[in-house]
């Protein structure tokens, strides 16, 4: 019997893996494991589900050095379970941990999508109306809780150029949406106006935005924890499942 529980549940893993996988444009390793016992699979229960991974590439270009999620107990429809199709009868919860690193996140700066986000958006400086261009963005991981960012700014109706430099402490928004970044403190001296300041900040603060690592819209995610230890952001969530990625 342990011999075609353990079949079973092979079988289910490859299937649901399989459908999985297709969620991320790249991964370099990918782990999905259904457990199960056959009785309470016939009755439409299955233990846990987890997934873990290393590489795994989102949407924009978002890589996560490591990405792990690990439900409950959780209803499915037994027949669809037995060929891999974890199907739910009722939503689940789940927990979410992610860690990316300062390569993942300067890639990130360096994609299409987030390029042309940093192109072309008005500000006001001293009253007059201004177009900005942010480019040539480096983002790195001091430690102390703290990120740094160093930004070219130019302002295409005059030609002048600006390279800033600060510092900023992530912190968990109240609704558990993303980071907002907070006690920001310039390094130069060549500060930026509050507007543009702001406006550069919600850029940034896009890649922190919990909502990127979901990998369905059957699933929401909410941050509950973040820690930063130098070189890298560990990401603490819990998740609402309604479904679960299916061929």
């Amino acid at each position: 019997m342990i011999e075609e529980e353990s079949l079973q549940d092979r079988a289910i893993n490859a299937a649901a893996k399989l459908a999985i996988s297709s969620q991320f444009d790249d991964f370099q390793t990918l782990d999905v494991s259904v457990h199960s016992e056959s009785a309470n699979l016939m009755k439409g229960e299955l233990e846990s589900v987890e997934i873990s991974g290393e590489g795994m590439v989102m949407k924009q270009e978002l890589r996560m050095e490591k990405l792990d999620i690990k439900t409950g107990k959780i209803s499915v429809n037994p027949l669809l379970a037995a060929i891999g199709n974890v199907k739910l009868q009722e939503p689940t919860e789940a927990t979410v941990a992610v860690v990316l690193n300062e390569q993942d996140i300067n890639g990130a700066f360096d994609s299409d999508y987030i390029q042309e986000t940093l192109q072309n958006f008005p500000v006001t400086v001293d009253g007059n109306p201004l177009t900005l261009d942010a480019h040539q963005v480096e983002f790195s991981l001091p430690g102390e809780g703290k990120i740094r960012l160093s930004i070219g700014v130019l302002f295409r109706e005059t030609g002048e150029t600006r390279q800033v430099e600060f510092t900023a402490i992530p912190k968990v928004q109240a609704d558990g949406t993303g980071a907002r970044l907070e006690e920001i403190e310039y390094l130069d001296g060549n500060e930026l106006s509050p507007q543009m300041t702001a406006e550069l900040l919600k850029k940034c603060e896009y890649l922190l935005n919990i909502s990127n690592f979901e990998l369905s819209s059957g699933m929401s995610v909410r941050l509950r924890g973040l820690r930063i230890v130098p070189g890298q952001i560990h990401l603490e969530a819990q998740a609402y499942i309604e479904e679960i990625p299916s061929n």
